[in-house]
């Protein structure tokens, strides 16, 4: 990932934990399967 694309992943993130919240709580999708998905994204971003 370049510099670029990680700073705007990382300033993107906190609206992707909230949509994904969100959809969690319309069970849209799974409280469970929303928590793996941010969890996972976090690491990719930590590690990048």
């Amino acid at each position: 990932m370049e510099a670029g694309q990680l700073d705007e992943a990382q300033r993107a993130f906190p609206q992707f934990q909230k949509a994904v919240d969100k959809a969690a709580q319309r069970r849209t999708i799974h409280p469970n399967r929303a928590a793996r998905l941010k969890a996972r994204m976090a690491r990719r971003l930590r590690l990048a």
